[in-house]
């Protein structure tokens, strides 16, 4: 398969079905939105609170799970993260009201961050000339978990009587992960002496090679901190109150203190090392990250809020039944399984960023396309272009991570897991717009954000050099 060897065949394998059913589990609420409101009594604002909750914690998680996988390497970290996935999948199915099920998505938004261990995993295992295909595939077929949570687990739910099949196919995604824990710690294996030596925080100090560079990693930090607080107040807001104004207030302080703390962190650590010259082969442009993380907002983020509404959309638009609404519904992550694989071929065969750029722009047209899908329309034709979109979004993912991993190969854990946070960062803002604006205009918005994110790829310095870490 691609000219991989056995080993690398078995490390990929076995790492794209832990992440994999990672986001099956992520994304076991999606099919079942309607649902909970029949069995639980939910309203719509809650169901919406919910999806941004589901999110919320993956920021941080990502950041975290990319400093502990550079640490303890992604063989422990990918099993205890299996692990815990499942022990939330059964809290979620034992949920008795809005309560309940809003701590089990909090926390549920935790197994998001497995995607950063396998992208480490990866990138140890894969050369330079492979790592668009190689993590493609990974991505790819991993975040076919998402599709597989909309059109799988339906049929199991339908099996019992409603208030207690979704209960049963949440329990199941948790069986599955208990079982891959098992078998990705038997079976997974590391890069002999790859490099663990990295200490422990936090607040996290990325290392840079120029001042300018330091003042872009502060800035980069402050969209994070403001998706926080954006959760912090959905909570305390009148749909939910399940914060308040003192509370909510408290901890968007707490989130300030936070920020700072992790500013003075950075410069502490990184200006004696500025004092000096930096060597050739530690140099690198802390721009390209900042712009690959306004890409993933695009192409991942985005990804996240369609697919945890479009079963939705089409259920109320066009009046189908939960589970023929959820199998099309997963049409928008369907493609992932061929479209990020094929985005990062392409990214090694033609140039990472002449890629990019043409993935970016078909999904700011396929998003102007959807923000016309109406009642009117046929249901092939809302789902085919729904498809396209995704394709183009999808593609665009395989294209950055082909571009992560190649910035500093020893710093690919802090890498990924700051670039898969602003996927979340992308999810939570979309989400919380989606909450105050007609599906129709959601669309024009990721259309318009996805234009944006296009021009900022004039400024990607090319890739055609390779980092010294990798000679």
């Amino acid at each position: 398969m691609f000219g991989f060897d056995s080993r690398q065949k078995s490390v990929l394998h076995l790492t794209w079905a832990a992440f994999f059913l990672t986001f099956a589990a992520w994304f076991n609420m999606a099919p079942f939105n309607t649902t909970l409101m029949r069995a639980l009594g939910l309203s719509a604002s809650e169901i919406n609170i919910l999806m941004i909750t589901n999110v919320a914690l993956t920021i941080p998680a990502r950041i975290v799970i990319g400093t502990l996988v550079d640490r303890f390497g992604p063989r422990q970290v990918f099993s205890g993260l299996l692990l815990y996935t499942a022990l939330v999948c059964f809290y979620f199915a034992w949920a008795q009201d809005f309560y309940d099920l809003l701590l089990a998505r909090l926390l549920m938004g935790i197994a998001g961050g497995g995607f950063v261990v396998g992208i480490k995993m990866i990138a140890e295992w894969f050369p330079p000339a492979n790592m668009g295909t190689a993590q493609g595939i990974y991505a790819g077929w991993g975040n076919f978990g998402a599709a597989f949570a909309a059109f799988g687990l339906p049929p199991v739910a339908a099996l019992f009587p409603e208030a207690l099949g979704w209960r049963m196919a949440a329990g199941f995604s948790g069986a599955l992960c208990l079982t891959w824990a098992f078998v990705y710690h038997r079976f997974s294996r590391e890069v002999a002496g790859a490099e663990r030596n990295f200490k422990l925080s936090l607040v996290e100090a990325i290392e840079v090679t120029s001042r300018r560079d330091l003042v872009l990693q502060t800035l980069l930090w402050v969209p994070v901190y403001a998706a926080l607080a954006a959760v912090i107040w959905r909570l305390a807001g009148p749909d939910s109150a399940l914060l308040n104004e003192t509370a909510a207030f408290a901890l968007t302080g707490t989130l300030v203190v936070l920020y700072a703390f992790g500013v003075f962190r950075s410069i502490a650590a990184n200006l004696p090392r500025l004092a000096a010259p930096v060597p050739e082969e530690k140099r690198y442009e802390f721009s390209r990250i900042v712009i690959l993380c306004l890409v993933y907002a695009l192409t991942f983020g985005s990804e996240l809020a369609v697919v945890s509404m479009f079963p939705g959309f089409l259920e109320t638009t066009f009046g189908l039944s939960v589970t023929v609404a959820g199998v099309l519904g997963s049409s928008f992550a369907l493609m992932n399984v061929v479209t990020r694989p094929g985005g990062g071929w392409l990214a090694d065969a033609f140039g990472p960023r002449r890629t990019l750029a043409l993935m970016v722009a078909g999904g700011a047209a396929g998003y102007w396309g959807m923000s016309t899908i109406g009642g009117g329309w046929p249901i092939g034709a809302a789902v085919a272009l729904a498809l396209a979109c995704s394709a183009f979004l999808q593609a665009g993912n395989g294209a950055c991570f082909a571009m992560v991993p190649l910035i500093r190969r020893d710093l690919t854990g802090r890498m990924a897991g700051l670039a898969g946070a602003y996927g979340n960062v992308g999810a939570v803002f979309f989400l919380t717009a989606l909450s105050l604006v007609e599906p129709q205009n959601f669309f024009r918005l990721l259309g318009g954000f996805a234009l944006g994110v296009l021009l900022s790829l004039l400024f990607l310095k090319s890739f055609s050099k390779r980092h010294p870490s990798y000679s």
